[in-house]
């Protein structure tokens, strides 16, 4: 990939004036600046996501790149105190995770979820660029998160179809819209043709115009109502996205016995690809 400018968490690089480049002449060498942070993470079993908590994981990407000042834009090459001050408090940080994006027309719709370590590049006494090392939360990169959102009646159903590199499952982040009758509540059951029957998402218990979310990465369900039975009217089988090596067509069906209702499925497909 080339690309000379990235994003981070809605930043860009070139928002301070600096460039991707590359330093290889002799007297280059780098140095510890305060921001070499050693992070503790872990993988939670049946998870490809790595954790703020724990520790390390050896197989979650990495790689390592430089950056300089852009010199069409700045009078000097040399970082003063307050430019390495600026882009440190930036991009070296202990608050998790952020969405990284390099500015490129191959990767305009890929991401990762990224942690930087920092080193200062200094040559001659100067302070000329900084070498960054980037610690991503999984072994892969993401396509541009999309949201899909089907109108169904009882017995109706939606294709899907999963574009990931990897084979298994994503979790997605499924909003339910319940357009039952008002007088009474109804159920609803979800079922998907690429897993046993009962394996199905089952809500026992829903009301006209309810809205429930499912995050099946966090494995949490709310409503828009309040309920403290929730949980206990949910099976606790959240909606997957299978992707195998011989299969990669979804089809979610909802029983003749629901509710009408309208679902959305917002995700990321997995994409194998480097920096």
């Amino acid at each position: 990939m080339y690309a000379s400018d990235f994003e981070y968490d809605g930043l860009a690089l070139s928002d301070f004036g600096m460039m991707i480049g590359c330093f290889n002449p002799s007297g280059v060498e780098t140095a510890s600046s305060g921001a070499d942070i050693s992070f503790q993470t872990v993988r939670p079993a049946g998870s490809d996501r790595f954790r703020f908590y724990g520790t390390n994981y050896e197989e979650h990407y990495t790689a390592t790149l430089q950056i300089c000042k852009c010199p069409w834009k700045m009078k000097s090459l040399y970082l003063s105190p307050a430019e390495i001050s600026a882009l440190q408090r930036w991009l070296c940080r202990k608050d998790g995770y952020h969405r990284l994006h390099f500015i490129s027309s191959t990767h305009s719709d890929i991401y990762w979820n990224a942690v930087f370590k920092c080193k200062q590049i200094n040559l001659y006494g100067h302070i000329v660029g900084m070498e960054l090392t980037l610690y991503t939360d999984a072994p892969y990169a993401y396509r541009k998160e999309q949201t899909n959102t089907w109108n169904l009646s009882p017995g109706g159903s939606f294709s899907l179809y999963d574009t990931s590199d990897e084979a298994g499952c994503i979790y997605p982040l499924t909003v339910i819209t319940c357009l039952g009758p008002a007088a009474s509540a109804g159920k609803i059951k979800l079922s998907n043709s690429m897993e046993h029957p009962d394996f199905s998402l089952a809500l026992q218990s829903v009301y006209r115009n309810e809205i429930i979310t499912l995050n099946g990465k966090d494995k949490t369900i709310t409503s828009n109502r309040k309920r403290t039975d929730l949980p206990s009217q949910f099976g606790f089988h959240f909606p997957r996205i299978i992707n195998t090596l011989e299969q990669r067509e979804n089809v979610f069906t909802l029983s003749q016995n629901s509710v009408p209702c309208t679902i959305s499925f917002t995700y990321s497909p997995i994409i194998k690809t480097g920096i």
